[in-house]
């Protein structure tokens, strides 16, 4: 089959499409024929050894894709050969097949798309875990989206939106801030205005009560001095490749909480949650309450540039790869 490998961490450019053996089937697995994978930070992060996760060499790239049952191990019981699928798998997705836990791997409800169905775990399943879950969002707070204009941004829009809260957006052009403002942003800040004072100006003084963290670096410690008493401050990631240090007496003298929110860690610790996250997601789309939106779409022969693309932030919205062409 063919896969996108990495033998070291070195430089996007050196990715190549290499053709390897067809995975094994493993005990409470399924194989999946991979039609589309969905592109994170974390794939750009990852051959860099940016990532703070790291398979050992040599390992497939490509942590989240959908696709079609082909094949399940005896102890399989809740998947078929022919369901369409999504999974989580947290490697291997650029690949024309992937074997997957069943625990990682979810039905697709009827009507969505595979790329839509790509690109719907990772984002969904982090953003709701984070705001719903560890913040505890309530009706009528103020939660401030760093990144907003990104996949997981977007979903954050919408699930805080979903939860009844006032949703501030950050993001670093204008064409950006259009986007969130039509998945229901209530207020925009641009990302070279400070955005200590822009929270507090937009709070009346108070600060956000949930401040969700997709992009790390230099915002982080701009963010937290703008964060309510008692507030939740969420780290869901760091798209920017920069781990931030976050200062303890800014979190002291506010009271707040600073939460890291994964659902690749959820996934791994708390399976059954984590099924029970997507379910609910799932039937939230189903009511209309949730609109992925799949903004850059590449064939599988340009991973390179889709990568390089989704690293200098160029996306808005979810980027995916065909591996089977459409």
């Amino acid at each position: 089959m063919k896969a996108v490998v990495v033998s070291e961490h070195g430089p996007l450019e050196q990715l190549r499409i290499q053709s390897i053996p067809d995975p094994e089937l493993r005990n409470g697995c399924v194989r999946i024929g991979v039609r589309v994978a969905a592109i994170n930070p974390p794939d750009v992060l990852m051959p860099q050894g940016k990532y703070h996760v790291k398979p050992p060499f040599p390992f497939v790239l490509g942590i989240e894709a959908a696709g079609v049952v082909l094949e399940t191990a005896p102890d399989v019981s809740n998947l078929c050969v022919g369901d369409r699928v999504m999974t989580y798998a947290g490697d291997s997705c650029f690949a024309e097949q992937i074997v997957v836990p069943a625990s990682r791997t979810f039905k697709v409800p009827d009507g969505m798309s595979d790329e839509t169905a790509a690109g719907f775990t990772v984002v969904y399943g982090t953003a709701h875990h984070a705001i719903a879950e560890a913040g505890a969002l309530q009706q009528g707070e103020t939660l401030v989206v760093l990144g907003a204009s990104g996949g997981i941004g977007l979903c954050s829009i919408q699930i805080g939106k979903a939860l009844g809260a006032r949703v501030i957006a950050v993001a670093s052009t204008p064409e950006k801030l259009a986007k969130c403002k039509e998945h229901g942003a209530d207020e925009l800040i641009l990302g070279d205005e400070s955005l200590r004072d822009r929270i507090k100006e937009l709070t009346g003084g108070k600060g956000a009560e949930v401040i969700m963290d997709i992009v790390g670096g230099d915002a982080t410690d701009s963010a937290i001095r703008a964060i309510a008493p008692y507030g939740r401050y969420l780290i869901a990631g760091y798209a920017s490749g920069i781990v931030p240090n976050i200062k303890a007496n800014l979190i002291f003298l506010k009271q707040a909480r600073v939460i890291g929110a994964s659902f690749r860690v959820l996934l791994e610790r708390k399976p059954e949650a984590a099924a029970a996250n997507i379910r609910h997601l799932c039937d939230l789309w189903e009511h209309g309450l949730l609109k992925p939106e799949v903004t850059a779409r590449y064939p599988f022969e340009q991973i390179v540039d889709a990568l390089k693309h989704v690293g200098e932030r160029k996306v808005v919205g979810k980027a995916v790869l065909y591996v089977q062409p459409a």
